[in-house]
């Protein structure tokens, strides 16, 4: 097998015309300024489903991270003051599927307390049980791996088992706005 030689290209910064970062707001002082700067980071839009003694649970998150390759890790980030809350701390299987950009009713949906979210689109129980949305971008399946608490969160790792692969284009959020991707010329 050969290979074709790649060629690495340098950038001139001398020319950037990148803007200077505002000045440092020490949280301390003004603790909004946290969940503002949070608020500038581009995330995927998800919902996390489970199935837990025959009743279905589940949350919208977008603080989804990969945490591992062998084994195939995930984790999402739940609030402890939520709705679903003791039934993801017993949840033994769970799905996290990535919303596409026509899917963002679903996103408020499961964000509402006390909605019936599950009549809102179509989930399908998947390979480990967990219910699993159709028409996402994708979703990843498998075993709840381990939690842990963490502040006012609960961070559950997800042991990836299936991977549902769509081909749609996802949802993304960012400056509290949902927003589409776009291609950017290179």
């Amino acid at each position: 097998m050969t290979t074709s030689p790649v060629t690495l290209t340098s950038v001139d910064t001398s020319t950037s015309t990148a803007t200077t970062p505002q000045p440092v707001t020490d949280i301390a002082a003004n603790p909004a300024a946290f969940r503002e700067g949070l608020a500038q980071m581009v995330t995927s839009v998800s919902v996390v489903t489970a199935e837990v003694d025959g009743a279905r649970y589940g949350f919208t998150a977008n603080s989804v991270t990969s945490v591992s390759m062998s084994p195939a890790l995930v984790l999402v980030c739940l609030a402890d003051t939520a709705e679903c809350h003791d039934a993801f701390l017993v949840a033994e299987t769970a799905s996290i599927n990535i919303l596409a950009a026509d899917q963002a009713h679903l996103s408020k949906v499961f964000a509402t307390r006390g909605a019936d979210k599950f009549a809102a689109a179509d989930f399908p129980a998947g390979p480990t049980g967990a219910p699993v949305l159709s028409g996402a971008t994708v979703a990843l399946e498998g075993r709840v791996h381990e939690r842990y608490t963490a502040g006012d969160h609960t961070v559950i790792l997800l042991e990836v088992q299936h991977v549902h692969l769509g081909e749609r284009e996802p949802l993304t959020y960012q400056g509290r706005m949902f927003r589409e991707l776009a291609q950017v010329a290179s």
